[in-house]
């Protein structure tokens, strides 16, 4: 998708020029306050600002409110058709979805990246076309409510400034955090999450979306006649000044992806 700036900007995309800022923090007050992980990991959801418009989370909800009292169901039902209707209007496409350009996943999947190792340690990750999907663990001592809150402000005014769009927000107001109870669920959440974009229709594998820890943790691909002496092929790209180096591994180096088990 290629990203040409609107001259005479509209409700969704200000004319460019004006210089980005970072969208204003709430007050210290008015930050929910973070959930408890007993394995201090955590589920994130960012949507889009236009990805599920105000009404129709509110019109599916009192559908599903609805159907729950009809049929007699208790309330974790009642959560788990909601989650499946929000998660089939996101697989939709609704939106703008900024996330499609190349340019602004890379800048999203950066800014996660950036403190993978110090003060949290990522466990899975997908960047789709109008929402970002996050399981990450935290260091001793750090609120994961401020992390998810740092990733905002920053992957904000990061894409305003690649796209000179102004100060415009990125993302809906409150990211959705849920604090998981133990490994089990971690390891549920995380095939969950790299399994976003196939469930969306975007590809065939979770490995295949190029924007994702599925994508990053695939082993690299031997080139053609270069596993006849052995080489793998990352060594042989290294022997060779990085010519057959995978682009998930290609730029600035960063800590790598812990070993974690994959799920089956």
């Amino acid at each position: 998708m290629q990203t040409t700036p609107n001259p005479k900007g509209s409700a969704n995309r200000p004319p460019p020029g004006r210089p980005p800022v970072l969208p204003p923090a709430p007050a210290s007050g008015s930050n929910p306050a973070t959930p408890v992980s007993p394995v201090s990991t955590y589920w994130a959801v960012f949507r889009l600002t236009d990805a599920m418009p105000a009404e129709l989370v509110t019109r599916l909800r009192s559908e599903e409110e609805e159907i729950n009292r009809t049929d007699g169901g208790d309330e974790a039902a009642l959560r788990r058709r909601i989650a499946q209707r929000i998660e089939a209007e996101l697989n939709a496409g609704h939106g703008d979805c900024w996330l499609r350009d190349e340019q602004v996943a890379r800048l999203v999947q950066s800014a996660l990246q950036a403190g993978h190792g110090r003060r949290y340690t990522l466990r899975a990750w997908s960047v789709l076309p109008n929402h970002l999907q996050v399981i990450f663990t935290t260091a001793e001592g750090v609120d994961a409510g401020a992390v998810v809150r740092e990733w905002r402000s920053y992957t904000t005014s990061q894409v305003n400034l690649a796209l000179d769009r102004g100060a415009v927000e990125l993302w809906e107001r409150v990211p959705y955090l849920r604090a998981l109870e133990d490994e089990a669920e971690v390891m549920r959440r995380i095939r969950n999450v790299e399994f976003r974009a196939v469930n969306a229709g975007l590809c065939r594998r979770p490995r295949d979306w190029k924007w994702s820890s599925a994508h990053e943790s695939a082993p690299a691909p031997v080139p053609r006649g270069g596993g006849g002496n052995g080489t793998s092929g990352a060594s042989a790209g290294a022997a060779s000044g990085g010519a057959n180096t995978p682009a998930s591994t290609a730029g600035a180096a960063r800590p790598a992806m812990p070993p974690r088990p994959r799920p089956g």
